[in-house]
């Protein structure tokens, strides 16, 4: 014992202290408080279980909804800097104009600019000068001139050792569909020294295909394989294959233009009065002048993979070369009109990660400051073209509709965690109210007792705060690297998401000061009772507001009823109101889940009373019914019913919709692929060609089966559109992967045998235009549910349908087996611009100058085409209805209307249409003073002679190449018809583009045969062929269609194992979403088991005197427990039972809120295959979670009352 004396002072014990000695004394205290909270704590821990539970879990929620958006942001961000090398393009300030200043066109200054900006800042990291896309001037993608700018175009490459080169195609149709309309065609970058070293070789290297070459060395470009009169080229897959190019292959010559002016449509002033190359019109509604160059001597060093597409600034995946093959002459061309920039690297280990607007103002920053200086002693001025920043302005868009979504469906596990620390708060301090009364008699202040209250359950809070904050931060990775409902894949990236301090306050303020502020009124309200009210065992509760439970729970029903109504049939559901029913369907789901758990709650509590209904009458009961009565009404007991029906709910709803969603990417996969594999081949091939090309590179003992989709277009015999229509082949079956959704009805192997029948069913779109049930436009009549029509159903129809085949017959009329399409093939190879398949219509094309143009395909309806030149154009299938074409010029020009083209109501006064030849009826069209095809004057013939269509009779510019043909020959149109009965709707086809499917019918092959013929059905080439390979899948899949796909026959390969990982990396529905309902599964299944067994404990420590009394009167232990047993697990099994059906429900009515948020992201990522979510429900799991939360409760049960009983009984009876 310490004998010191403590001398006290008067100043001491004042009470008039300053302000500044009180804090400091509070502050000195503070560690002895805290340590005594500790000890407070985990002597009271069973009580803070409830706590500890109910802050973990809102720590760990909360943290993980936050980190998921930051480290989602960084996984798309560090994605999409994968599909660019260049982070940056720098370009001239202004187009250079000769004589102006500011600019250029020497190659050694614009390599020291480079050198000048690697020196002044350190953000980048490579530098390269590079001749390829034109000038922008200026940013944003919606700012015309973004373009306007064009690339280097690709136009031929010549190896005479290799005459596959002649049939390579640089057409790049992929470059429109994955960006604005800038070109179509494959381009070629002319790279500086520079991209051969450093951070850019080894970003452009990177995609270099092992074994078939490297990215080299700058020596060994210029010096290829050691022969300096050559140089090195570098080649994506996809042209290398068509070309059957390899590494080491020497390329005699390569053709490429730049452009050299340019101007719209409309205005038309490029002409070629003004250009010398040639000129081409382009989807941007821009007119171009090409100017060709060449370059020779190439030597292919190395083949790479593409990039994904990604940001549209720069060319996709062109043809690399590094400008040292061009002339000093030839460079300064190119950068006189604009085809130079700098192409930057950034070091992005210091650009922000943390999130997508600290980047932006980072690179923000880097450009202006790049803008604002003059370079080199010509005083050059830049302008800094962002790609990454550009990238960014994207990804905001496409992640804010994620996170929307994502946070949304993360509501549910919030509130779930919200309620356990609200209702764990309640009955945690409601066991100290009696404490804190006692404390008060033997004289504590209220305030010391509030702050002793307080203290201790902040050192839990903080405790299960940290716990739960740090095991989120990890969690998040694995959450994002879901591919499927609790399936994952690490590995495939690299995300360090951390919060920000806001980020984390916010997590600490809605845990941490959710349970304070609780606990703060909750110990205020036990410190206000009149003590002899607070040693009570009970307290007076306030009834809660029924009425709104009741509202909330059949606002909820509406989404229910809602969503089944449109699950079976009704296009509208509940509310035809697109708002409200959006309100509905976003509202709904979570007030049926929480007016639907505080309602059911109820009965769940009434479960002994339920159970003695169902067991009243046997023994099991017969010794302890008398115990049973008045259970389940404690508020306790209330929510622990609450929490099994938030929770078992909540597992239910991601279980369904998760293991739904799984299945949908699985549909999804082979609705795109068809089969195992899709090939595409170079040429047409027959089924047992492809089978042999396949056994070269499978396993001996696979046996490969193949199919393919001919194609023709069919019209009713009563007129009408030609639609699409594909043909199923009887040996498909085993091939193509089928699912209901796709056939009418539900039953695939009857829809199969109807169709070799003679059945054929339609897209909404084409029943439509047949004027067949089933297109859901106008009245019940037109409505059909999803069902296999027999020929004898009032809702099928018997239809003539038409197969039109454009051939050649002789004198006699009978077809000939030459084709006419090469005839069409060859005239335009003779044409001089191609103006194919744009889209013109209403333009103003006044007196423009179009002689020998390819205008096939091309929309000119409604066109001001008046005094046009047309002459000698080809217009196959082109569309001239109500065109103006007054006083035009189509002397000896080729008009073909076999499908889709029409002249209906083309004004043709003052028209020259003399040498017209083809297939058109001049009937349907305006002729006045028009001169006819032969000749005459409209006025006095009304051109009743018609167009000419005999071989003998073609155009000058034509007779050099029908010289082949039989000039007794004539083209025609024979029309073949067969009758076929209407089976119903379809949906896709597997393997088929589904963006076209609605406008599209379905035949067996018998019916095919009817129309083509068995001799033409029998010789049947194809090169697109769907093939499924037994006993090969994932890896071997993937490395089979490698192995295809690198063969010269091969133009392209899809396999079902690859696509399958693209569609669950991007979370099938939406990216993430499998990781978020796998979690909201876990975190809600664990919730129920520690909730139950932390919840029970607290509810029988608060009956321990009633289980006294009951033990008092002569109850045995094994009386009491059965009893605790039957009482408890009554309102658990009933609670859990409702929350089942409460979790089914919620998954209903989620399911029109996942449809709608898929198709918007479906559509907005390209894909246009909508699968339904037919909901599957994983009772396995339902039930594994059930016995787990079963067990916890028997477990919690039989511990917690075990320990009642072992207490000494008059110290328990006494309230000590």
């Amino acid at each position: 014992m310490n004998d010191d004396i403590i001398d006290l002072e008067d100043s001491d014990f004042s009470t008039e202290r300053g302000r500044i000695s009180r804090i400091g004394h509070r502050l000195s205290e503070l560690p002895s408080k805290l340590r005594l909270a500790s000890v407070g704590a985990w002597r009271g821990k069973e009580r803070g279980l409830a706590v500890i539970a109910g802050v973990f879990l809102a720590s760990l929620v909360i943290t993980t909804v936050l980190a998921y958006g930051v480290g989602l942001s960084q996984l798309f961000f560090e994605e999409s800097l994968e599909s660019e090398p260049f982070d940056a393009k720098i370009e001239y300030a202004r187009t250079p104009v000769e004589n102006s200043t500011g600019w250029s066109n020497n190659t050694t200054t614009m390599t020291s600019v480079c050198d000048e900006l690697l020196e002044e800042f350190s953000e980048f990291n490579d530098c390269t000068l590079v001749l390829g896309r034109q000038g922008i001037h200026s940013g944003g993608f919606f700012n015309p001139e973004f373009i306007i700018a064009q690339p280097l175009e690709m136009r031929s490459i010549i190896d005479d050792t290799n005459p596959r080169w002649e049939n390579v195609t640089f057409a790049y149709p992929e470059a429109d569909e994955n960006g604005p309309p800038i070109s179509d065609v494959r381009a070629i970058r002319f790279l500086g020294p520079n991209a051969f070293d450093g951070e850019l070789a080894e970003r452009l290297g990177a995609n270099i295909i092992p074994g078939y070459g490297e990215w080299p060395s700058f020596e060994s470009m210029i010096s290829p394989f050691n022969d300096s009169n050559r140089t090195g080229i570098i080649l994506p897959s996809t042209i290398a294959y068509q070309a059957g190019a390899e590494v080491g292959d020497e390329l005699d010559s390569l053709t490429f233009v730049y452009v050299v002016d340019e101007s719209t449509l409309v205005e038309g002033s490029v002409t070629e009065d003004n250009c010398d190359g040639e000129i081409t019109p382009e989807n941007n509604e821009m007119l171009y002048c090409r100017m060709p160059m060449e370059i020779s001597n190439l030597t292919v060093v190395g083949i790479y993979e593409p990039w994904d597409f990604g940001n549209p600034t720069l060319p996709f995946n062109p043809i690399f070369t590094t400008w040292d093959v061009l002339t000093e002459s030839e460079r300064a061309t190119l950068m006189d009109n604009d085809h130079m920039y700098l192409g930057m690297t950034i070091d992005r280990t210091q650009l922000p990660t943390t999130s997508t607007e600290d980047a932006e103002d980072w690179l923000q920053d880097l450009s202006m400051r790049v803008e604002s200086g003059n370079y080199t002693d010509e005083g050059v001025e830049l302008y800094y073209t962002d790609i990454v920043s550009s990238t960014i302005t994207f990804l905001n868009i496409f992640l804010g509709l994620i996170q929307i979504f994502d946070y949304i469906i993360m509501i549910p596990i919030v509130i779930l965690s919200i309620s356990v620390l609200i209702y764990g708060l309640v009955l945690s301090l409601e066991q100290r109210r009696r404490e804190v009364s006692i404390h008060r008699v033997i004289g504590a202040d209220g305030k010391t007792l509030q702050g002793m209250v307080l203290l201790e359950l902040f050192v839990m809070a903080s405790a299960a705060w940290l716990v739960g904050y740090i095991l989120a931060l990890l969690a998040v990775p694995i959450v994002l690297s879901a591919v499927g409902f609790m399936e994952f894949r690490t590995g495939d990236f690299d995300v360090n998401p951390t919060l920000g301090i806001g980020s984390t306050l916010f997590t600490a303020v809605a845990t941490l000061g959710l349970a304070v502020l609780f606990g703060r009124s909750r110990a205020r309200d036990f410190i206000e009772l009149e003590i002899e009210e607070g040693v009570k065992k009970t307290s007076k509760k306030s009834e809660p507001k029924r009425w709104l439970h009741w509202t909330a729970f059949l606002f909820g029903m509406l989404a229910v009823v809602d969503t089944w109504l449109e699950m079976n049939g009704s296009e509208d559901g509940i509310i035809s109101n697109f708002f409200i029913e959006g309100l509905i369907g976003i509202f709904g789901p979570f007030a049926l889940w929480i007016g639907g758990a505080l309602l059911l709650g109820r009965i769940g509590a009434k479960g002994p009373q339920i159970m003695q209904v169902i067991f009243g009458k046997t023994p099991l009961l017969k010794d302890v019914k008398r115990g049973l009565k008045g259970s389940g009404s404690a508020e306790s007991v209330n929510r622990l019913a609450v929490i099994m029906l938030l929770t078992l709910s909540i597992v239910t709803l991601a279980a369904v919709q998760g293991y739904t969603g799984t299945i949908v990417d699985e549909k999804t996969v082979d609705a795109t692929v068809g089969s195992d594999l899709q090939i595409q081949m170079e040429t047409n091939v027959n089924e047992s060609e492809l089978i042999d090309i396949i056994k070269q590179y499978a396993d001996s003992d696979v046996t490969p089966l193949a199919t393919s989709v001919p194609q023709l277009a069919l019209s009713d015999v009563t007129g009408g559109e030609n639609l699409q229509t594909y043909v199923l082949l009887e040996r498909s079956d085993g091939v193509l992967k089928w699912s209901e959704q796709a056939l009418p009805g539900d039953d695939i192997s009857k829809a199969l045998d109807a169709y070799q029948n003679g059945g054929f069913s339609a897209g909404r779109d084409a029943a439509y235009s047949l004027d067949l049930p089933g297109s859901e436009r106008g009245g019940d009549e037109n409505r059909l549910d999803d069902e296999l029509l027999e020929r004898s159903d009032d809702k099928s129809r018997d239809v003539t349908l038409v197969w039109e085949d454009l051939v050649l017959t002789n004198s006699s009329g009978e077809p000939q087996d030459t084709d006419p399409n090469l005839l069409f093939f060859a005239y335009i190879s003779l044409m001089q611009a191609d103006w194919s398949g744009l889209d013109l219509a209403g333009q103003d094309l006044n007196e423009r100058n179009l002689g020998r143009v390819d205008l096939s395909f091309t929309n000119l309806s409604g066109a001001d085409a008046s005094n046009v030149n047309l002459s000698e154009s080809i217009m196959f299938d082109t569309d001239m209805s109500g065109a103006d074409l007054t006083g035009a010029n189509l002397e000896n020009a080729i008009i073909v209307n076999f499908q889709s083209g029409t002249v209906e109501n083309a004004d043709f006064t003052d028209a020259n249409l003399n040498g017209l030849y083809g297939l058109v009826d001049l009937s349907t069209a305006i002729l006045s003073n028009t001169t006819c095809p032969d000749g005459t004057n409209s006025d006095d013939t009304s051109c009743e002679e018609g167009v000419p269509a005999n071989i003998s009779e073609v155009p000058p510019l034509a007779a050099p190449i029908a010289t082949f043909l039989n000039a007794n020959s004539t083209l025609e149109i024979i029309k073949y018809s067969t009758e076929m009965y209407y089976m119903g709707v379809h949906e896709y086809f597997p393997g088929i583009d589904s963006s076209v499917v609605e406008s599209t019918l379905i035949i067996g092959e018998g019916k095919w045969r009817s129309l083509v013929g068995n001799s033409k059905a029998d010789n049947y080439n194809s090169t697109t062929w769907i093939v499924r390979v037994d006993g090969v899948e994932g890896d071997d899949l993937e490395s089979l269609a490698s192995q295809l796909e690198a063969d010269s026959r091969v133009s392209e390969t899809m396999d079902w194992s690859s696509k399958h990982k693209e569609v669950e990396r991007n979370g099938g529905l939406i990216f993430g979403t499998p990781g978020l309902l796998s979690l909201q599964f876990v975190v809600a299944s664990v919730a129920a088991v520690a909730s139950s067994f932390v919840f029970l404990s607290l509810v029988l420590n608060q009956r321990q005197k009633e289980l006294a009394v009951l033990q008092a009167i002569g109850a045995s232990p094994n009386q009491i427990i059965r009893l605790v047993l039957f009482e408890i697990l009554s309102i658990v099994v009933v609670s859990m039972a409702l929350g089942v059906v409460l979790g089914v429900a919620l998954a209903l009515s989620f399911n029109g809120f996942f449809d709608i948020f898929g198709f918007i992201f479906q559509i907005f990522g390209g894909s246009s295959t909508v699968i339904e979510r037919t909901l599957v429900y994983p009772w396995t799991q339902i039930v594994l979670v059930s016995l787990a939360v079963f067990a916890a409760v028997v477990i919690a049960l039989l511990v917690t009352t075990r320990k009642a009983l072992k207490s000494d009984l008059a110290s328990v009876l006494k309230g000590e």
